[in-house]
């Protein structure tokens, strides 16, 4: 990667319940993108894990854009001159925070540091809800249940997340004034958003659209995969791009029908049923406790940021001194780096891939930024979903920037963990992981480039 004079700064900031070794493999893939260049550094923030995310997107921010700074205070290898931010699942939403306050309450530190790349994988930009355009039954009971479960035992963030709280609506002010200014300083703009398997964060959200024809067809519409990647050297598989333009809504997916596998139900019902009796309470009352746990330790933090500001609070108290690592420390103690045991789910056969003669062929970068920047022409192709107007006025507000958006395919039951490869880039990671996120590395590379 070829870079000019001063040093490159690339903050990875990891989403809801989880921690920083969640960005282990974009970094190592950055890294190996970047080869010997010393030019590169990395940092995965670590102040917030696991049930500290529960704080809203403010404390969390605050939280992590302080971390920040306190590295680049103590960074000793030379001069950082450029920044790019890259946040997964909830981490996209931390990171506009960060990018918001960076040039404006923080400009003193961050002042002389040019911002180059912002990269979301799966994050909810539009907040999360659940939509039923075809009015299933089941869907219709089960839907308001994980509406008010989800808003409910996840803390702050789950109100937020959901758009329910009355007195913060965070994700709208996350899109207005000095957010979305300063989210238009950096030359690019970059979300990956999954297209099937991500039950956490749907396509739509992360995609920053008001159409997905993902929930609309009930992901029944055939996928046509983008069949020119550019990029080479992929460790097992090129990436699994869809096409957006060649979707149709009467062109249904083939169903395949598979034998059944008695014996493989009697191991697996079992395992559900003590999930469903014993796992799943005990999580439910761990998160409806650490829910209440933070709305009780933040509540100091919240009355001094009033309409998401630091106006009440002394520039100093946040730091640049040699107490800005302990700042809320009073109130949350050492960090939580627990090894997560999430799991991404079984490897599926790669059955419908690319041919290898699909697979040699290329489009240059320029040709894939310039097809992958243009708006979606055939969104009128699928019903339009029916957005609140808090959503449609975020929709409306970022769209007026312009984005590179990748929609990808992750053939694994986790495609929310899959997309950054979370269990890592070895032999038990889906092949369409590990594509993904050797692809983002290689894109960068060439973003990089054409910044110089």
């Amino acid at each position: 990667m070829i870079m000019s004079s001063g040093k490159h700064l690339f903050v990875l900031i990891h989403g809801l319940w989880g921690n920083h070794k969640h960005m282990k493999s974009l970094n190592q893939a950055f890294e190996n993108v970047c080869g010997q260049d010393k030019n590169c550094v990395f940092f995965a923030p670590t102040q917030n894990a696991l049930f500290k995310t529960f704080d809203g997107i403010e404390i969390v921010g605050y939280r992590t854009l302080i971390e920040i700074c306190q590295y680049i205070k103590e960074f000793k290898e030379g001069q950082i001159t450029k920044i790019s931010i890259v946040g997964y699942s909830m981490g996209g939403l931390i990171a506009r925070f960060v990018i918001g306050k960076m040039f404006t309450e923080f400009e003193q530190i961050f002042k002389g540091i040019e911002p180059h790349l912002f990269l979301t994988f799966a994050s909810p930009h539009l907040g999360v809800q659940f939509y039923n355009p075809n009015k299933s039954t089941f869907k219709c009971l089960l839907q308001p249940i994980l509406r008010g479960v989800g808003s409910n035992i996840l803390g702050k963030s789950g109100r937020e997340l959901f758009i329910t709280n009355k007195f913060n609506d965070i994700l709208v002010k996350l899109s207005e004034g000095e957010y979305l200014e300063n989210l238009s300083r950096f030359k690019w703009r970059i979300i990956f958003a999954n297209v099937k398997n991500d039950r956490t964060v749907a396509f739509y959200t992360a995609y920053i659209t008001d159409c997905d024809p993902f929930i609309s067809t009930e992901n029944n519409v055939k996928y046509f995969f983008e069949q020119k990647i550019p990029g080479a050297n992929y460790s097992r598989a090129p990436p699994r791009i869809i096409d957006i333009d060649e979707l149709d809504i009467t062109i249904k997916r083939p169903v395949f029908h598979r034998p059944r596998q008695y014996i493989r139900w009697i191991k697996i019902i079992p395992l559900i049923a003590l999930f469903v009796c014993f796992a799943l309470p005990i999580m439910f009352c761990l998160n409806f406790l650490a829910s209440i746990y933070s709305t009780v330790v933040t509540k100091k933090y919240r009355v001094t940021l009033p309409d998401g500001s630091t106006s009440s609070i002394n520039y100093r108290e946040l730091g640049y001194d040699d107490t800005l690592k302990e700042y809320f420390s009073d109130f949350y103690g050492s960090v939580l780096n627990e090894e997560d045991d999430d799991d991404d789910g079984v490897n599926i056969p790669e059955t419908d891939g690319v041919s290898e003669e699909q697979a040699q062929l290329h489009m240059t970068w320029k040709e894939f930024t310039d097809k992958y920047s243009s708006n979606w022409h055939k969104e009128k192709k699928f019903p339009r979903l029916p957005f609140d107007e808090k959503r449609a006025t975020i929709l409306k507000n970022l769209n007026s920037l312009s984005w590179i958006k990748i929609p990808v395919y992750i053939k694994s039951t986790n495609a929310h963990g899959g997309i950054v490869a979370r269990r890592g880039l070895d032999e038990n990671a889906a092949s369409t992981s590990v594509a993904c996120v050797e692809f983002a590395a290689q894109l960068v590379q060439y973003l990089l480039k054409t910044c110089n």
